[in-house]
Formats: structure tokens, sequence, C-alpha cells
């Protein structure tokens, strides 16, 4: 067999070093007492990850104690356990000190531990193309994968820090392993990587290298998906009042409030018999429905009804009549195709600011875990009821199916926000968790309030 040696004393790379398979660990020990400078009362070796019993496996064959053709032996530095500036693992722990190896030390201790490891190997096969075609190469290994595994290992640092005894300012030494995580959490999985919990704490770890390098990747290629999305409005006209309306694609039905029915002259024309309660994240007072009103995009007059709710938006323009008049969102062009015309959508600077928060910013925790992801498609939309004599007024009885019950982030908005949207007939707790779907945007928790 053929083995190599890397000593940390020396900061030298031995082999690789042809040994029968009978040749005793005593006579290996001789020998790299001679080449490598190598002191068996003071040193100790390890092979993947544990320390070699010199004494008592010393008439053993290297095959016998578990040496394999290509495996790496290392020496590391030992340090004065005494010396209060170093923050160093215990003597007799099977962790190596990843710390002091080099780039390439590092690179082929880490392929070692995944010739070792089966369940390890199988897991980054599924990650890294070719890996099983440059694994039994060690250069190869470094050529390919090298720059790959060296960008992972980012934990390893030294700082001032003063100790508790009055010292001098030492270093603060941390380990670091290719998962990153602490060295007991690393020992213990390595150590059994074939339990069933083992497996599943081994995969999370992997799939979470995955996600991470995707959102560094975002950042740096599509910075954009990370900025507060403005939302769509339009200029019309209803009875000669410009109205600024909203269009959500994403609404049933399309929303008048009872602040611009009385501008434009419509509260009469609200049919009350159609009273009731539009449940979604929240529940919304129905004040009636104006069957039919004409408004005006552009130059065309296009008819319309309105479900006419106690809101503090204007008008919102639902799928009711987008679909009606045939509507087209053309976010290319950014305009609304509707019956036959075209307006465009208001810049940033033109749309209410009712609704607006300083607090938009769309950025992970420091740990790098998503919030809660929004749930829209399973979130029903209002359903309302023709009138009925013989029953009480009606409400939409579609409870919200959240598919989602765990308890979500505790966080603050701008009162304001919150205020405004409380005025629109939800309770604080139904706004907090609209807003915590929606990111903190006002905007967007309103239109799924609605919803």
């Amino acid at each position: 067999m053929r083995l190599t040696i890397s000593n940390e004393i020396t900061g030298q790379l031995y082999g690789p070093v042809d040994l029968s398979d009978d040749t005793d660990l005593a006579d290996l020990i001789a020998l790299l007492e001679l080449d490598c400078q190598f002191d068996s009362s003071q040193n100790d070796i390890y092979h993947q990850m544990n320390i070699l019993d010199l004494k008592n496996n010393a008439n053993r064959s290297v095959e016998d104690i578990g040496l394999k053709d290509n495996d790496l032996l290392l020496i590391p530095n030992k340090f004065n356990r005494n010396n209060q500036h170093f923050l160093i693992p215990q003597q007799g722990t099977n962790i190596p000190a990843y710390e002091n190896l080099s780039d390439d030390q590092y690179i082929e201790q880490f392929r070692q531990d995944l010739l070792n490891n089966s369940f390890l190997k199988q897991q980054f096969m599924s990650q890294i193309p070719g890996l099983q075609d440059v694994l039994n190469d060690r250069h190869a290994f470094s050529d390919r994968l090298g720059p790959f595994i060296l960008s992972k290992r980012k934990n390893s640092y030294y700082g001032n820090n003063n100790n508790n005894n009055g010292g001098a300012g030492g270093f603060n030494y941390q380990q670091t392993n290719p998962f990153n995580i602490s060295q007991d959490e690393y020992k213990r999985l390595m150590e059994n990587p074939d339990l069933p919990e083992n497996k599943k704490r081994i995969t999370e770890l992997i799939d979470q290298q995955v996600i991470d390098e995707q959102l560094r990747n975002a950042y740096e290629y599509t910075p954009e998906v990370f900025t507060t999305v403005t939302m769509l409005y339009i200029n019309l006209e209803i009875n000669g009042t410009p109205v600024k309306a909203f269009v959500d694609t994403g609404a049933q039905m399309t929303i008048m409030s009872t602040k611009l029915a009385e501008e434009t002259g419509l509260t009469k024309l609200i049919d009350k018999r159609f009273i009731g309660e539009a449940r979604g994240v929240g529940v919304g007072k129905i004040i009636g429905r104006i069957h039919q009103a004409l408004v005006k995009i552009e130059t065309q007059f296009i008819p319309s009804s309105f479900v006419v709710l106690d809101t503090q938006i204007d008008l919102l323009i639902g799928l009711d009549m987008l679909k009606r008049h045939q509507a087209c969102v053309d976010l290319r062009r950014n305009v609304l195709k509707i019956a036959d015309i075209e307006t465009k959508f208001l810049g940033e600077a033109d749309i209410p600011k009712g609704f607006e928060t300083t607090d938009t910013t769309n950025k992970p925790s420091n740990d790098w875990k998503p919030d809660e992801p929004s749930n829209f498609k399973n979130i029903p939309v209002p359903q309302i009821r023709g009138p009925d004599t013989t029953n009480p007024p009606l409400t939409s009885s579609a409870p919200l199916n959240n598919t989602n019950n765990a308890t979500p982030h505790v966080r603050s908005y701008p009162p304001d926000a919150v205020k405004q949207l409380m005025d629109l007939g939800f309770s604080r707790d139904e706004v907090i968790k609209a807003l915590n779907r929606t990111g903190g945007n006002p905007e967007y928790a309103a239109a799924l309030l609605f919803q």
C-alpha cells in the first residue's frame, strides 16, 4: 500500500511511501521517526480523524489497524494546554486539527472523509457532478473541486481576545469542518453516520449548503429580486371623479370604498340586500353591491359592478372586471389592455401613499433562514350571494385554508400602517398575520385581507 504523511510540525508532506500490508505499526513508526522527524513520545498520528494507538498496536500490521492504500496520516502540532493565549481542543479528542491544515492538506483530508464515509460520499455525489470520477485521484480531485471546497472553509479565524486572568491579548481559535458546524456535533455525526437521525441531519446540512450557495448567487447575479415590487395602479374616472385604482389579479371581486361611493354619487345605488362579510385572512364588512356603473379609462367608458366595503382603498379592480372585458396585464410594456384600449400603470411616485412604509426591505435573517413563505394560492376569495328574503344577512363562510400553522416571527411594524389596516375593519391579530405573510408590506397585506 501507499501512504502519505502530512507533518504539521515541519510543514512538509512526505510520500507516497510504499509499504507491504503486513508491515508492523512499530516499523512504520520507526520509518517516520527517521524520515519525518516524528517523536512518538511527544506527538500523535491521526488517521481518519482518530488517533492511532501506537503503544497497544505496535505489533499489529498496518492492514489490521485499518490503513488502506492511498490513505493520509496526519502529524498535528501540539500546543501547550496551559498557554492561556489559545483556546484549543483538549488532548484525546478524535478530531484532527483542521485549523492547522494547509489548503492542500485540507482538500486531501476532505477527500479522505468522503472515501471512508459511504453515506457522506453518496450525498455529495448528488450535489457535485463528476465527483466519482475524481475521488480516487488526489490531484484531479484537488484541481476540479479544490476551489469549491476552500470556498466553504470560512469559519476559522484569529482575532484579539482578552483573557479573564488579566493576561495580554491572545488569539481566539475556532475549528472548522466541511459543514461549518460545531466540532462536537461534527464528531457525533461522523462517528455514526448511518444512524437515521444522523443521516437526516447530514442531509439537512448538505441541503443548507446548496440553499446558502443559491442565496449568494442571487445576491450577486439577481439582486433585484430582493427589492420591493411596486403595486399596479392605473388612472380612471367614475362620474367625473379621478381615481387611482389598484389592479389586483388575485382578487375575485372589484371593490369600492364607501368614501369613494359618496364622492362619486353612487351611494344611492348600493343594494344593501347584499350585506355580509368577506372572509379571507381577515373579515371585511360588505355594505352592499352596486350592480352597474360606468368607469372611464382613457377615452373608453366601461360598465362595471362593485362590492362596497368600508375600506381605505378607494378602488380595487378584481378578476371579475378584468375577465369580463378580456384585460391583459402587459408587464413588458407596463400597460393594462382592457376593452380595446391601453392605459399605462402608474410609476412609484404616482401611486397612493396611504400604505407606504419605511421598512420594506427584503433581507434574510443573520442565520440565513428565510421567513415564513407567503401562501396565497390557498386563500379563498370572498363569496357573495344574491338577495334572500327568508334568511338573515349572508356571509361568505369559506375559512382560511392555512397550510402552515406555525407561529410567525414576532416583528414590529410602523404603528400608522397597522392602524390603517385595522381601520379597514380587521383585528390587530389579523393585520399582524397579514403583514407577516407579506414581508411587512401594507399594500400586499391590504390586498391579502380583502381576498
